[in-house]
């Protein structure tokens, strides 16, 4: 890192001249939501509000992805900076006038602030007086698929950071109070895995259970045992969760279904405990079917791999938060979330740090109620610009 690059009314000038319309971006990107790789029309939102930018734009990437390039005045490093911008299927409940017009889609984690933000910060760098002040290249990632699709792993496998040095992101928190930064170095978020299992018996009339095998019996008590293996086999100061979130069987009050089926997540920081859980799984779901004359069949997933930043990144990212916002609201956690994101595929082929970005007291990420105070919106584009101003000193 070079000379400390100055940051005194950064956040005033993105606030003044850009703060509306990032706001208006995001509102309109919120009333139309859209899911996983197909974020054609959130793509076209973000092109039209960087399309008169001196940026070099590429765009199907992971489909429905942009990767646009803005050069600085002098040769040097390439710095990234990454936002997501899918959605979930979850109905809002909000009550916003600028709430989902589309039912069963909202945009309950942030994504819809976090491009907004990214957009800000590229019109912001864009601005004469800064890009002089840049060594180097700024590199911005518009991200389709976060939410279980891994497009930040199909842009690494397309070669989108080929040449990066360095990359960043940030992820508004609830319950960190509004706009303080965090980030800590290591392991940040977790591991996630997901497993289905299918519980098979035999079915029969409800009145006649001992002419049956029953599988939500067994299903019930597979998902209590399976509690025991973090409760009992994991060493209780690491950080581990399995949790069973889907259970489903029958047809009828009165018929024993021959078939039970449940699915849940595992979240890990160890990459041996990771190993070692699908067969902890399955050897003890098997051992309680057979045990009642059933079997199972598992279907396990390794998906998202932990988010580690890279210690000097964290420091960087401190330095600069605490310069921008004042010491004081600039953190470094300490605890990693058991939550996980695919920012992590990115920072498995270049060194950097996820930042969470705080919202306070407000309905909980993926809820049908998150919402949050738009003022966190100009501070978010000034660190990431702050981040590329300083990676690039």
């Amino acid at each position: 890192m070079g000379v400390a690059q100055k940051f005194e009314g950064l956040i005033e000038d993105v606030r003044e001249n850009f703060g509306d319309d990032i706001i208006a971006l995001r509102r309109r990107i919120h009333e139309e939501p859209e899911l996983g790789f197909d974020t054609e029309k959130t793509a076209q939102k973000v092109l039209d509000a960087i399309g008169d930018l001196p940026l070099e734009i590429q765009t199907s990437v992971a489909q429905n992805g942009i990767v646009a390039t803005l050069h600085g005045t002098e040769s040097g490093p390439t710095v990234g900076l990454r936002a997501d911008m899918d959605a979930l299927p979850i109905h809002e409940e909000t009550g916003l006038p600028f709430a989902s017009k589309i039912d069963g889609k909202m945009h309950a984690c942030g994504h819809d602030a976090h491009t907004s933000m990214l957009v800000g910060a590229a019109r912001t760098l864009c601005q004469e007086h800064l890009r002089e002040r840049l060594r180097g290249t700024v590199r911005f990632y518009f991200q389709p698929a976060e939410e279980g699709g891994g497009g930040g792993r199909v842009m690494v496998e397309e070669g989108a950071l080929e040449g990066v040095d360095s990359v960043f992101a940030l992820h508004l928190w609830p319950g960190l109070e509004l706009g303080k930064a965090a980030t800590k170095p290591g392991p940040a978020m977790a591991a996630a895995d997901a497993f289905e299992m299918e519980i098979r018996g035999r079915g029969g009339h409800g009145a006649m259970p001992h002419l049956t095998t029953d599988a939500v019996a067994m299903a019930a008590q597979i998902v209590t045992a399976l509690q025991t293996i973090v409760s009992r086999e994991v060493d209780p100061v690491e950080p581990a969760v399995l949790t069973v979130g889907q259970i489903g069987a029958g047809t009828a009050f009165n018929i024993i279904p021959e078939v039970a089926r449940i699915a849940g997540t595992v979240r890990t920081m160890s990459g041996d405990l990771r190993e070692r859980m699908p067969r902890r799984i399955e050897d003890l779901a098997r051992g309680i079917t057979r045990g009642m004359g059933g079997d199972i069949e598992l279907d396990y997933t390794f998906s998202y791999p932990v988010t580690r930043n890279d210690p000097e990144a964290v420091s960087l990212a401190l330095d600069v938060a605490g310069r921008l916002f004042g010491e004081e609201a600039a953190v470094e956690a300490e605890h990693p979330s058991m939550a996980a994101e695919d920012f992590a595929f990115m920072l498995e082929e270049v060194p950097g740090a996820y930042i969470w970005l705080g919202v306070g007291d407000v309905s909980g990420l993926h809820t049908p109620k998150f919402a949050f105070d738009e003022s966190v919106l100009p501070r978010g584009s000034a660190l990431l610009a702050a981040l590329a101003l300083e990676s690039l000193a």
